[in-house]
């Protein structure tokens, strides 16, 4: 499939898989930490980002699962690079009617019962299961605070679609799988908070990990982040019902290495 072609092929609508509970689940509060590296982002100086972001890594070194920190990072260390990604976003015509339409990814809109009950195989059905076994909250991932509306947006569908590139590229949600993610990451969009999580993290936990060769692992995923098509654009919704299996194959994403 072409990078920024549109989503096709013979899928059931994603209305059929929209929430119909307005009042599904309560959004998460704004953290005052990422209040203010929004602040820094817009108005601060370059040092004063460095040291929002250099903070916020410091915290996430210490405690792996205190994913605000990631936000915060992502915000101070990525505001040089993302006026670029925003304009590769909305050129993209998939892109641009994201922001036109604003689908989310949480339960106030995506009706996860319904996609458990697709097969196991299905994007819907392996993505549904994928966050119940993993206990996770669609709900996590809210537009950023204080950012222009359609940046917000725009971050917030990265946010929403990070599981989904989890269940795309294979990485498991523990420490070594979120880092290996991070260098697919880097690799497909080149976001510097990416490569200081995927190098320094590995660095920091590479003893914890050394038999599970965490070097190789990372830059493997560095790799297939550069080969996939662009992720940032896809409506994935429209995709629910297809093989897990096609989706990959669409999106250039080879199978992980068992």
């Amino acid at each position: 499939m072409d990078a920024h072609a549109s989503p096709t092929g013979t899928t059931t609508p994603a209305a059929n898989y929209h929430a119909t509970d307005a009042t599904a689940a309560d959004m998460p509060t704004q953290s005052p930490d990422e209040v203010a590296a929004a602040r820094a982002a817009l108005q601060g100086s370059v040092a004063e980002r460095l040291w929002v972001g250099m903070r916020a890594f410091s915290r996430l070194l210490q405690n792996p699962d205190d994913t605000k920190q990631v936000f915060v990072m992502g915000l101070v260390i990525n505001a040089h690079r993302f006026p670029g990604f925003i304009s590769r976003f909305v050129s993209d015509p998939s892109g641009a009617a994201l922001l036109r339409d604003r689908p989310t990814i949480d339960s106030r809109s995506v009706d996860f019962a319904a996609l458990a009950e697709l097969p196991p195989d299905t994007l819907g059905g392996a993505f549904a299961r994928h966050m119940k076994e993993n206990n996770l909250n669609p709900d996590l991932f809210q537009p950023p605070p204080g950012l222009p509306d359609s940046a917000a947006y725009i971050v917030q569908r990265i946010r929403q679609t990070h599981d989904l590139w989890h269940l795309l590229t294979g990485y498991r949600t523990d420490i070594l799988g979120e880092l290996a993610l991070q260098g697919f990451y880097y690799g497909h969009i080149g976001m510097p908070s990416s490569f200081l999580i995927s190098v320094f993290g590995t660095l920091r936990y590479a003893g914890k990990f050394r038999k599970l060769h965490p070097f190789q692992t990372v830059r493997e995923g560095y790799r297939r982040g550069k080969q996939a098509a662009f992720l940032p654009t896809i409506k994935w919704e429209d995709w629910w019902t297809l093989p897990l299996s096609e989706v990959r194959r669409r999106v250039n994403i080879d199978p992980i290495a068992a």
